[in-house]
């Protein structure tokens, strides 16, 4: 019978869970871009291709036990953190999207600016409640 009390089995990540770091979202992010390049990428989604190489290639570089599951609900969570970001930028006078350095990019001015609000408003936020 297992032992219920046994902490550190409690506090380890299952085979299901899997941290992924910066290095490994552009391992991921390069894996899915050399996918949509060979044409595996049709009407906004993966073919099973794509997903199969995508696996292998991050077994590799990653870890040997990732699996496609891993792959999508990642993808998830960065098209969230996305599309936050963009939401936030987007309508917001100077601020551009990048696609080559992937970043939003602004002149320090208007960076210097944004903090001010966004600074401002947070302070303001314990007020509201």
């Amino acid at each position: 019978m297992p032992n219920k009390g046994n902490k550190t089995e409690e506090t380890q990540p299952s085979k299901d869970n899997l941290r992924w770091s910066d290095d490994m979202d552009e391992a991921l992010l390069n894996a899915l871009v050399e996918e949509a390049l060979k044409g595996n990428r049709h009407d906004g989604s993966w073919t099973t291709e794509a997903y199969a190489n995508v696996v292998k290639t991050l077994s590799t570089i990653i870890d040997p036990h990732i699996m496609k599951n891993h792959i999508k609900n990642r993808m998830k969570t960065l098209k969230h953190h996305f599309t936050e970001a963009y939401d936030l930028f987007h309508h917001l006078s100077g601020f551009a999207w990048n696609p080559v350095s992937r970043k939003f990019e602004a002149k320090e001015e208007v960076w210097q600016d944004f903090i001010k609000v966004s600074y401002t408003f947070l302070l303001l936020i314990p007020m509201m409640k």
